[in-house]
């Protein structure tokens, strides 16, 4: 026997055992990741089962499957979603979820179909996309983002600002989005009085995270004397609208007179009267109806419409989030000028 095996104080039969000892700590993990792999891969395929796709019009199940379609199928998908041909762009990324066998290769796509989700408003659909892509990836921003969105569009603002923790570690920037969910569930809580709420309104309007014209939107519907009271002469522009549809039974005399800029605001609006001294606001809009009205023409009104700052879209009402990009706090109010037409509704609160 001592003829056949070195002897154990030869060094080449301890670099034999470190070889063995490698080989099989390699040929092991390589089964193991196989195995995890292959769990991973049924498991996914037993999730998106739950998913019905025969609701969908597109069919190319039976379209055979090459890794060349992978990146003009996203593409194509991409653009369904972007079209609101939501069930197209949903059925494009099922098949190609269920096609492709690694999670790294497919993580994107399922972030595609969660946000589609998100946009056809199947929103317990698209949390459970976003829970799915974060148990197998708990560092994905995108992820952790969007599913916060559903959380609050489902108005659970308590496991929206879970997502928050993370964002943070993952060096995101969260102030605003944390200020935008927590005033979200400060004014649907049920719980608070309406002067409990005044009062929280009042302090969040000393800290910049907190959006001017949300809290501004909410005291006028809380507490009149409040919101006048709390009306900054250089944010104006940004409640323009809220202050031209108030009912004129919501108004503050008192403080209007003492404001160049409210007074023009009011005296194109048609509630004060005309004086020797015609104010000016430095709003072009509210300047030329005043103009036009010295020269007898009392029939120009005001309209408005809405942009996003960030993804330039524009839409014909306002927003709290962006409804094409989700940004926050990003609203942007543009006014024109139109003929004034006979109507009764003129509050937006």
């Amino acid at each position: 026997m001592d003829n056949i095996l070195p002897a154990y104080d030869d060094p080449l039969f301890s670099i034999l055992i470190i070889v063995v000892l490698i080989l099989i700590v390699a040929i092991s993990s390589y089964v193991m990741g196989n195995f995890k792999e292959e769990r991973k891969r049924k498991s996914l395929e037993q999730f998106l089962h739950r998913f019905n796709t025969k609701e969908c019009s597109l069919e190319i199940e039976e379209m055979p499957f090459q890794s060349t379609l992978i990146k003009p199928l996203s593409l194509l998908a991409y653009a369904f979603k972007n079209q609101g041909e939501y069930q197209k762009a949903i059925n494009l990324n099922l098949y190609l979820i269920e096609n492709i066998p690694k999670f790294l290769d497919k993580e994107h796509i399922l972030e595609e179909l969660g946000q589609t989700y998100l946009k056809a408003g199947f929103l317990k659909r698209s949390e459970a996309i976003f829970l799915e892509i974060l148990h197998k990836h708990a560092r994905n921003k995108k992820a952790l983002y969007h599913l916060g969105i559903v959380y609050e569009l489902l108005h659970e603002y308590d496991k929206a600002l879970e997502t928050i923790p993370p964002l943070k570690i993952l060096g995101e920037k969260t102030e605003t989005l944390e200020a935008h969910l927590q005033l979200n569930r400060l004014l649907e809580n049920k719980q608070l009085s309406n002067p409990e709420k005044v009062e929280a309104l009042r302090t969040l309007l000393q800290n910049k995270n907190y959006a001017y014209r949300r809290i501004m939107k909410a005291l006028f519907s809380l507490d009149l004397t409040v919101a006048w009271q709390s009306v900054e002469r250089d944010k104006i522009e940004s409640i323009l609208d809220i202050l031209w549809f108030l009912p004129s039974s919501n108004l503050n005399f008192d403080i209007i007179s003492t404001d160049e800029t409210l007074s023009a605001l009011y005296l194109a609006k048609g509630v004060l009267e005309s004086k020797d001294v015609t104010p000016t606001s430095n709003i072009f809009a509210i300047d030329t109806i005043i103009s036009a009205q010295k020269g007898g023409d009392r029939e120009v009104d005001l309209n408005f419409s809405y942009g996003c700052g960030k993804c330039k879209q524009h839409f014909p009402i306002g927003f709290i989030r962006c409804p094409k990009c989700y940004a926050i706090d990003a609203i942007q109010i543009k006014e024109t000028l139109a003929k004034k037409q006979s109507q009764t509704g003129y509050s937006l609160l």
